[in-house]
């Protein structure tokens, strides 16, 4: 049972569960349409509570790890993403979903992954907060950059996107702040996991045609997650090696430079957009929970090595 605990957290369940009742009973996904945008508010204001009171009151700390952030959520990641796209999406609406998902900033399941895997904090909570402050100017940028001959409502966009980042960030500093936080404490896990099943129902309900008749696009919007997360990952960890960066610090680029918000992505893509938009999401969730079992499977190994062993090798 603590093996199970350890590889598959409850967000996979929920995606699992949440996923075959959308493909098998979608008659619900117009109310997962209405629902979806304040179970997202919900689920980033959650997430953002666990960064630690003051952490914004001395901005100079964290300059440098929030631009290493963006750094690597944005002109990596987000690059790869992009460019990836370009040549292997032609569908417009899909294209559409790829975009978002490089405009979005990193996923909230960094926040229990770096405790699992003791990432260094600082890295890891100033690169969060500065990309969710960075994708008040990028996330818009990108759209504009990359959507410029789609009619769009760029003013809707850019309101949405204030809503979901500058919305959760201001309510969870001011419930820390006034120790509300301690409130919701006990029920903060089934709050998110409603939020999340809310979500991924909705996601999986209008996107469960396109799964069954249109494999080809399954197939390479999968091979840009693969090379998004997997390959990425394999090259960021191999550079950051060869300039001997300490281990804990480099658990937290990892994070940064490999997982985005596809749920967040998801979600502005459905309600703002259409069904195919929000497409490539539920696949880059899908491919984000086995690089999720294959990170905790790596560092499981890692950490069981004994002290003196790796040098023996």
């Amino acid at each position: 049972m603590a093996s199970i605990k350890y590889y598959f957290s409850r967000p996979f369940f929920l995606f699992l569960l949440a996923g075959l009742t959308g493909i098998i009973l979608p008659q619900g996904s117009d109310i997962g349409t209405v629902l979806i945008l304040p179970a997202l508010t919900i689920i980033l204001t959650i997430t953002l509570l666990q960064v630690p009171r003051g952490f914004f009151r001395d901005p100079g700390q964290f300059i440098a790890p929030a631009i290493w952030g963006n750094i690597m959520n944005y002109l990596i990641l987000a690059n790869v993403i992009i460019w990836s796209s370009i040549y292997l999406i032609r569908d417009e609406n899909l294209w559409i979903g790829m975009v978002l998902i490089a405009a979005v900033p990193p996923a909230v399941s960094i926040m229990p992954l770096s405790k699992l895997f003791r990432a260094e904090p600082k890295t890891l909570f100033a690169g969060l907060a500065g990309t969710y402050l960075g994708a008040i100017l990028i996330a818009p940028l990108i759209g504009i950059g990359f959507l410029k001959y789609i009619p769009l409502n760029y003013s809707g966009v850019i309101l949405l996107v204030l809503e979901l980042i500058i919305l959760p960030l201001a309510l969870s500093r001011i419930a820390v702040d006034k120790d509300w936080d301690k409130i919701f404490e006990p029920y903060k896990e089934i709050i998110n996991d409603w939020c999340f099943f809310i979500v991924f129902y909705a996601l999986a309900a209008n996107s469960r045609y396109l799964i069954f008749r249109r494999p080809l696009d399954v197939f390479f919007i999968a091979v840009i997650a693969v090379a998004s997360t997997f390959i990425l990952g394999y090259a960021i960890e191999k550079i950051c090696v060869f300039y001997r960066i300490p281990q804990e610090k480099i658990i937290s680029l990892l994070l940064l430079g490999t997982l985005k918000n596809y749920v967040l992505a998801g979600g502005i893509a459905l309600y703002v957009f259409n069904k195919q938009a929000a497409f490539p999401a539920i696949v880059f969730i899908f491919f984000m929970f086995l690089y999720e079992l294959w990170l905790k499977y790596k560092m499981k190994t890692i950490n069981t090595i004994q002290p003196g062993e790796e040098t023996k090798k």
